[in-house]
Order: structure tokens, then sequence, then C-alpha cells
């Protein structure tokens, strides 16, 4: 029962990163008038565009699948040891990426105005 419950987590987690993958296509690169219309404005909101979002949105799900009993940084350094340090290190990665991601809506914003 623990092999079938395992495959299913596992293909759960390749499309949930897929989605996601789905939701960065449809909102950051603008191509959700490609999946509701099937028409590309731009060429990186495209049939092939779609395909690599998807695929590595999907790749990363299940990357985390496999390592999901490891700490983002748990490498060789010594930094990395000790628990409360490598979970305030990833999400000191997190804050930074999301506001990166922030950084560029709000570029994007400001060019449209």
């Amino acid at each position: 029962m623990k092999g079938s419950a395992d495959k299913i987590i596992f293909i759960f987690y390749g499309l949930f990163g897929a989605g996601l993958g789905l939701l960065i296509f449809m909102f950051a690169l603008g191509g959700w008038s490609f999946v509701f219309t099937g028409h590309a404005t731009k060429p990186w909101n495209g049939v092939v565009a779609l395909i690599i979002c998807c695929a590595l949105g999907g790749g990363w799900g299940l990357v985390s699948y496999k390592f999901s009993e490891r700490e983002f940084g748990s490498g060789g350094s010594s930094f990395f040891r000790d628990p409360a340090t490598a979970i305030l290190f990833s999400k000191r990665l997190m804050v930074i990426a999301t506001c990166l991601a922030g950084l560029y809506f709000i570029w994007q914003l400001a060019r449209g105005i």
C-alpha cells in the first residue's frame, strides 16, 4: 500500500509543479491570451513557452518530492549544520526571490504607464 501512495504523491507533486508553471506562463509571461484564444501575441507566450514553463514546473515539483527530507542549503558547509540556520537561510532566499519577482512586476507596471 505504501508504494501505491508514494506513486500518487509523486504524480501529485509533478502535476502541482506543472500547474504552477502554467500560472507563471499565464501571468508572468502574459500567456493568458494564448491559453484562452490560441493566438500568441509575442514569441515568448506561445506553445513553446507553455511547454517549457510546464516542464520546468513539473520538474521542480518532482525534485522537491525527491528531496523532501532535506533542508534547503543543507550541503557540506558547516554554516548549514544547525537546522535553525538552514531554515533562516532558506527563508531569506524566499524573501529575496519574492522581492525580485515583485520588483519585476512593478517595473512592468511602470513601463506600461
